[in-house]
């Protein structure tokens, strides 16, 4: 017979495990002397599944957060580029703004260097038409970032910019319209034009044998010889200061400059035209008289003069004022002639 095994044997053979699979649990049963599996109970595994699932729904937080940082919506793409296309087109009108700045400085520079030059007017400095421009950068913009910052900023002082010299160039246009208003004005009285038609000067300004008096003596003027009764015009525009006679100048009429600072005098008349007298105001070309050969006179012919609207009525020489009203060639003449005549009709 098969002895069988003793007490110690046996206890020695029920302590010892059997092999036990990974991830399995087991208690030994004294009873049935063997190692029994512990069955999971249904709350532990309720719990497991909690936290697995709550680590998972973290994790997916995450990713989430992590993806919507790397991939945007379509809204959020449109979104950025039309900010995109706002600023290129901001960035386009801020360039053409400091074009037309640039423009201005220019007509700043011709109306400095041309316009008030001309009209004898004082310039706007370059620190007057510069004032304004520039300072601290606009609060207004600091929310945004930073390149969205810069080209709102630079394109606020570039309004400001356009909107200073504007003013300032349409302030400084004013007053040349004003001034080249007054001197129209002035040019339009300034005596400018022969007193007749087909003139030929015989006699120049200066000192001269007078052929009546038969004595050297100022000839404050120059004389034209011409028939009786040829029209005679306004050099300039002005008004009638006087009609009558004076002395050896017989029959005068005298017309008033004033913005031009002078006074022409028509002498030896037969008689003044239709609708003239005294205060009677003129334009240029406009008939005035017609000559004769009345006072102090040899031949019928116009004396002509031209003065200073001052208390001494300076004379000036008349040959002066014809420039404008002559061909260079007719002013050469006209000058040859006063220096070599000496003949006078008065």
């Amino acid at each position: 017979m098969t002895a069988l095994p003793t007490q110690a044997a046996r206890s020695d053979t029920a302590t010892t495990p059997p092999r036990m699979a990974d991830n399995r649990f087991y208690f030994y049963d004294h009873d049935a002397c063997t190692f029994v599996e512990v069955a999971p109970s249904r709350k532990g595994l309720w719990l497991k599944a909690g936290a697995v699932l709550c680590l998972s729904l973290v994790m997916s937080a995450v990713g989430v957060g992590v993806l919507s940082n790397v991939v945007s919506s379509p809204a959020e793409v449109a979104q950025a580029e039309e900010i995109d296309a706002l600023r290129g087109q901001l960035s386009q009108a801020n360039s053409r703004l400091t074009s037309f700045s640039d423009e201005l400085s220019e007509l700043a520079e011709t109306d400095r260097e041309i316009y008030r030059t001309v009209l004898n007017a004082e310039p706007i400095s370059e620190d007057e038409f510069q004032m304004g421009v520039g300072g601290a950068e606009d609060g207004r913009f600091a929310r945004f970032s930073t390149p969205t910052s810069t080209l709102l900023s630079e394109t606020s002082e570039t309004f400001d910019r356009l909107e200073r010299q504007l003013e300032l160039q349409s302030r400084s246009y004013q007053e040349i319209r004003s001034l080249a208003t007054d001197r129209d004005a002035v040019l339009r009285q300034q005596p400018a034009i022969l007193p007749l038609r087909n003139a030929r000067l015989t006699s120049g300004f200066g000192m001269r044998y007078h052929p009546i008096l038969r004595v050297s003596r100022m000839h404050a003027g120059v004389d034209f010889p011409t028939p009786v009764g040829t029209p005679l015009y306004a050099a300039g525009d002005g008004r009638i200061s006087f009609v009558g006679t004076r002395g050896g100048y017989g029959n005068v009429i005298e017309v008033e400059h004033p913005l031009a600072g002078k006074m022409t005098r028509y002498a030896h008349l037969s008689r003044v035209a239709d609708g003239v007298s005294e205060g009677t105001l003129v334009r240029r070309g406009q008939t005035i008289a017609y000559s004769g050969n009345t006072g102090l006179s040899t031949a019928p012919h116009l004396h002509y003069e031209v003065r200073k609207l001052d208390e001494a009525q300076t004379p000036l020489d008349p040959v002066a004022t014809f420039v404008p009203d002559v061909t260079p060639a007719q002013y050469r003449e006209l000058v040859e002639a006063a220096r070599s005549q000496t003949l006078s009709f008065d």
